[in-house]
């Protein structure tokens, strides 16, 4: 019924310690690696690895969904580690999209640290991309979407979620339960003093297209 799709760049063990806690429940997952330096070893069975040969960066986890035939993606960060008592809830929830974490604020900010962190309730204005579950028959809406994006740095999970909530319409709501948060190390993306600026930029560009839309 769902496919766990967890992203990796240099957290190998983080990547072990997800999959060796969910894949007794939720045995298909597939594993991308993004690290060209380092090559994850295959696990066999049901868990794929794909090691690939330069950082295709966070949108790459999103194109693989159209890969597989489940009918749920569950996309997983390597930092961490939802409960399956979280995943059995997201998916009895019915909701087309649903994550444990969002932002709101955006039309009352003028840069993404004034946006305000939401957890585990209530609606948001994107979702953030740390534990989010979705509906494969949405995504497919707007592949076509997807994939004119190309492999952005920055910003893959405000693009889907301006793509679902205002092009289709689909509210963005948050799921409760507990998850455990994983070493971060010193290569996460929000490590970048850059980082927020460019997550900014993702927000303003989608924002400014919305604004033509309803003009027209």
């Amino acid at each position: 019924m769902v496919r766990i799709i967890i992203l990796n760049y240099k957290r190998p063990n983080n990547v072990k310690q997800i999959v060796l806690s969910l894949c007794d429940i939720f045995p298909n997952i597939t594993i991308i690696n993004n690290n060209p330096e380092y090559k994850l070893p295959y696990w066999g069975g049901n868990i794929d690895v794909i090691n690939n040969e330069r950082n295709y960066y966070c949108m790459e986890r999103w194109i693989r969904c159209f890969e597989y035939e489940e009918p749920y993606k569950l996309i997983i960060d390597d930092d961490i580690l939802p409960s399956p008592t979280l995943i059995k809830n997201m998916l009895k929830s019915k909701l087309p999209i649903t994550g444990i974490y969002g932002k709101r604020g955006v039309s009352n900010s003028n840069n993404y640290n004034e946006l305000e962190n939401v957890w585990s309730d209530g609606e948001v204005d994107f979702l953030v991309g740390s534990v989010i579950l979705v509906k494969q028959s949405i995504l497919n809406d707007i592949h076509i979407d997807l994939e004119k994006t190309g492999y952005p740095e920055r910003g893959d999970d405000i693009i889907v979620s301006y793509l679902l909530k205002h092009r289709l319409g689909i509210p963005l709501k948050l799921s409760p339960g507990r998850f455990m948060f994983l070493p971060e190390g010193d290569v996460g993306l929000n490590k970048n003093n850059e980082h927020f600026a460019k997550r900014w930029n993702v927000i303003q560009k989608f924002q400014n297209m919305l604004l033509i839309i309803k003009k027209v």
